[in-house]
């Protein structure tokens, strides 16, 4: 039987509306970038909208924050969820710093 590997730690894009995030979702997809995941925002996380976007490392951030900004669809905050000792933590990352400049 094979063991699944176990993800340590990932990133989660808040945003306001459920439309925007459907909406980046379906973007990403026409243009291939399928590593993104429409997963339910954690409970635990007070956010305008029950739907974010899961990704893995900060360098498909950088992509994110792109095609985001492309249509027009503001990501609200970014989390990393970490998972130590079978328990999950939240914290909120400094984003704005990652933005390009106009």
């Amino acid at each position: 039987m094979k063991k699944r590997q176990s993800i340590k730690e990932y990133y989660i894009a808040i945003f306001k509306s459920r439309n925007y995030v459907m909406h980046l979702h379906q973007h990403l997809n026409r243009k291939g970038l399928l590593e993104y995941e429409l997963i339910s925002t954690p409970c635990k996380i007070e956010a305008g909208c029950s739907y974010s976007l899961k990704f893995y490392n900060l360098q498909q951030l950088d992509v994110l924050l792109r095609e985001s900004r492309l249509i027009n669809r503001k990501i609200d905050s970014i989390y990393l969820i970490e998972r130590k000792n079978k328990k999950r933590y939240y914290s909120e990352i400094d984003f704005y710093s990652r933005l390009p400049l106009i």
